[in-house]
């Protein structure tokens, strides 16, 4: 059985994600904001076996955790191809400036479209969804009718486009040709803000139905 705990989590107040089978104790982290020890007094208390650290995009606000996660245990760090280097210029992830110290991780795994990550009987399939940053992923688990979103979508509005690496028109297409063929039951688990059905964001979210016109 699937057992997943949310964290909010540094001065952007992101939303950190770990996910694992209850059985077997392994575990994935998705996005691990800054404050290491939230996730690692979680992981501790439940027993759990990171096996790999998951990121839905390279900005500072969700990764200042990864290096000490890294190390500790010992688990590789998966992001998709078109935002490896950001994850590796404290530049382009924005965490040079105003941060408590710059971010400069290199990728163990480089994620595609339609990229499978497993942890005992938890999977996740990898769905590019570019616009927030050129490779923003979600990150859906297809028998629990639930998706990490990331910064790509959240309840009520749209992630940003006007950073470096950013596309309005990118994010148009992942709207119309990933998000919109999602069904009502579904319900996202952004990088901010509170989870919602795809019936609330087809109903409240304006930036998301903009994009459909």
């Amino acid at each position: 059985m699937m057992k997943f705990e949310r964290f909010i989590v540094g001065m952007g107040e992101a939303n950190g994600y770990v996910i694992y089978d209850e059985n077997t104790l392994d575990a994935l982290i998705i996005d691990p904001g800054d404050e290491e020890t939230v996730f690692i007094k979680y992981i501790q208390k439940h027993g759990l076996k990171p096996k790999e650290i998951v990121l839905t995009h390279y900005h500072y606000d969700h990764i200042g955790a990864v290096d000490v996660l890294k190390e500790k245990y010992n688990c590789p760090v998966s992001i998709h191809k078109k935002d490896a280097a950001g994850l590796q210029d404290p530049k382009i992830n924005h965490s040079f400036r105003g941060y408590r110290r710059p971010v400069a991780i290199a990728p163990d795994r480089i994620l595609s479209d339609g990229d499978i990550i497993q942890a005992g009987s938890v999977v996740l399939t990898v769905i590019h969804t570019p616009g927030h940053t050129p490779g923003s992923v979600c990150l859906m688990v297809k028998d629990e009718n639930m998706v990490f979103t990331g910064d790509t979508i959240f309840d009520d509005d749209l992630g940003r486009t006007d950073l470096e690496g950013g596309s309005a028109e990118s994010m148009r297409r992942s709207m119309v040709n990933k998000v919109s063929k999602w069904s009502d039951e579904i319900r996202i688990y952004p990088g901010h803000a509170d989870s919602a059905t795809m019936a609330f964001v087809r109903a409240k979210n304006t930036e998301y139905l903009d994009m459909l016109r």
